[in-house]
Parts: structure tokens; sequence; C-alpha cells
């Protein structure tokens, strides 16, 4: 069995528990994630979370660009969403 140690300072994660703490620290930073991501994490495809934009039924996309090429979701967005995808507006 694996655990979380800690050895001169620096933090050793378990391997079964480091997903765990990755979206733990994305969500505590609130960071950014792809399309494609979403796209896993929801089984919406990128029309279908177009749509969905459109009508103010799933988050927003952020420019990360500035010229806004490039774009993405802000993780609480989506962990807003997903608790309650139902009722969410955006």
């Amino acid at each position: 069995m694996h655990k979380t140690i800690e050895n001169n300072s620096v933090i050793l994660i378990d391997p079964e528990e480091e997903p765990k703490v990755v979206a733990a620290l994305m969500e505590n930073m609130n960071a950014f994630v792809s399309i494609r991501t979403v796209e896993i994490m929801t089984t919406l495809d990128k029309m279908t979370q177009y749509r969905e934009r459109k009508e103010g039924r799933f988050p927003q996309l952020t420019p990360l660009t500035h010229h806004g090429k490039r774009k993405a979701y802000r993780i609480n967005d989506l962990k807003d969403y997903l608790n309650d995808p139902q009722n969410y507006k955006s």
C-alpha cells in the first residue's frame, strides 16, 4: 500500500491519490481546461457545448489570449455545472 510521505521537505504523493490531489489543486487555482477535456468530463461534444452556451445552459468560454483566439473553461464554472446541469445558468 502506498501513502503520501514527506521526505526532506518534499511531499511524495501516493500514485493512487495523485488524480485527487491534482483535481483539488486545479479547483483551488480556478484553473482553465480545454474544450476537449470538457468533452471527456461531460460527454458533450463541442457543438453541443456551443448550443448550450448560446442558450445560457453551459459555462462560457474565457479568452486566454489577447485576440481571444484561444479559449478555455474555468474549472469552477464546470464544477457548478456538473453539480446541477439541469438547473445551471451561466
